[in-house]
């Protein structure tokens, strides 16, 4: 029973903080960010290979 109560108000609160926007969110710039540098690190990978 108590464990119910505590997953219930883990959920409200999650649900007020979403509300709120307090949850950083991925903006479309940080995605190309990270595309970015995962093709760099791709490359320097593959580059040392052939080194």
């Amino acid at each position: 029973m108590n464990s119910e109560n505590e997953i219930e108000s883990r959920i409200d609160e999650i649900l007020k903080a979403e509300k709120q926007n307090t949850i950083p969110r991925m903006t479309k710039k940080d995605y190309i960010i990270a595309a970015v540098i995962t093709v760099v690190s791709l490359l320097g990978i593959i580059g040392g290979f052939f080194l």
